[in-house]
């Protein structure tokens, strides 16, 4: 809802529209050869007070082969248990790589209440995302 001429702005009102950061590193190793296991400690739960909060999101993946290359791995971004798209795609081509990976996201949450960022990772056989070194941001700005 857009303020109009000559409205009086309430306090509640100014401060939903302010953006307001959170963040969050991982933990632990997401084992080789796992399919969307969630990056431990890559979590971000928060309450929005409105609907269609706008929200945007960076995030981080640490993948390492740790032997022979099995083919591609990827991760993404999920939102209340759903998937997010673009992915973040990962293949090491050579025993032993390793690389950091990291994926934009924009969107909306569509309901007020809780909501459970987090990163997720399918990785191929031989390649790993350790935890340590992978983060989520996440910026949510509410409408009035």
């Amino acid at each position: 809802m857009p303020f109009l001429a000559g409205q009086v702005v309430t306090a509640g009102q100014m401060d939903r529209i302010q953006p307001r950061p959170y963040s969050a590193a991982g933990s632990g190793t997401v084992a080789a050869g796992s399919t969307n296991a969630d990056v431990t400690g890559a979590t971000i739960t928060l309450t929005t007070q409105t609907a269609n909060a706008v929200f945007k999101a960076v995030c981080v993946w640490d993948f390492n082969t740790t032997g022979v290359p099995g083919g591609s791995s990827t991760a993404r971004l999920a939102l209340d248990g759903v998937g997010q798209s673009p992915l973040a795609t990962w293949r090491g081509d050579a025993a032993n790589e390793r690389g950091t990976v990291s994926q934009a996201y924009h969107g909306t949450v569509a309901s007020a209440g809780s909501h459970t960022f987090k990163l997720i990772a399918s990785t191929a056989t031989n390649t790993e995302v350790l935890g340590a070194n992978c983060s989520i941001v996440v910026e949510i700005t509410e409408v009035v």
